[in-house]
């Protein structure tokens, strides 16, 4: 008899451990989903002011190009040219022309980086809710969901985190548009 209640009570032991274990795992993995999301909305706080300074930056971009074309035509009228060829021999001329191919360069890229910001707050707004609703569910969940839930969110995060804090153009990496395209852009 005391035998049979020795080997009871071991393992009534034994199951609370596995199961305060299980509940002590639980909660670590729920503090992780917890961290994950803080840093998703960051992360995503932080893309929101890139994509809001990249626009901003865009337009003012797009009013320099106008104020420029505006001097070419001006420039052209006054010197009454009639050809491209004939354009880029007036430096001003040509310098403006050489200017919003640049500033053309930089709108492109600039763009592009908007729709990157924007793909990887969407992203991280995808993982912020299947995290939450992850939460919810914790006590369902196995572990081995909850780790590949997280292996996913730290791939995203490190997908966007390093173009968070560099430059928003390269100039090493601007394409350049045609200076005759740009000039009859300009003076139709």
């Amino acid at each position: 008899m005391i035998k049979k209640s020795n080997c009871i009570c071991a393992m009534s032991a034994i199951l609370i451990v596995l199961i305060c274990g299980t509940v002590q795992g639980r909660s670590y993995k729920a503090s992780e989903l917890s961290q994950k999301m803080a840093e998703i909305s960051s992360l995503q706080q932080h893309l929101s002011n890139k994509i809001a300074l990249a626009i901003d930056m865009r337009q003012q971009l797009h009013i320099r190009i106008a104020e420029l074309q505006e001097e070419i035509k001006e420039e052209k009228e006054r010197l009454q040219i009639d050809s491209f060829e004939k354009a880029i021999l007036v430096a001003r001329i040509d310098y403006d022309l050489k200017l919003v191919q640049q500033l053309d360069g930089y709108i492109i890229k600039l763009s592009e980086k908007i729709v990157f910001f924007q793909t990887g707050r969407e992203t991280l707004n995808f993982y912020f809710q299947q995290v939450q609703d992850d939460m919810m569910m914790i006590k369902t969940l196995d572990d081995l969901e909850i780790d590949k839930l997280i292996a996913q969110i730290n791939m995203v995060l490190q997908e966007y985190s390093p173009d968070n804090s560099g430059p928003m153009i390269d100039v090493n990496d601007v394409p350049l548009q045609n200076m005759k395209k740009i000039w009859n852009e300009v003076i139709d």
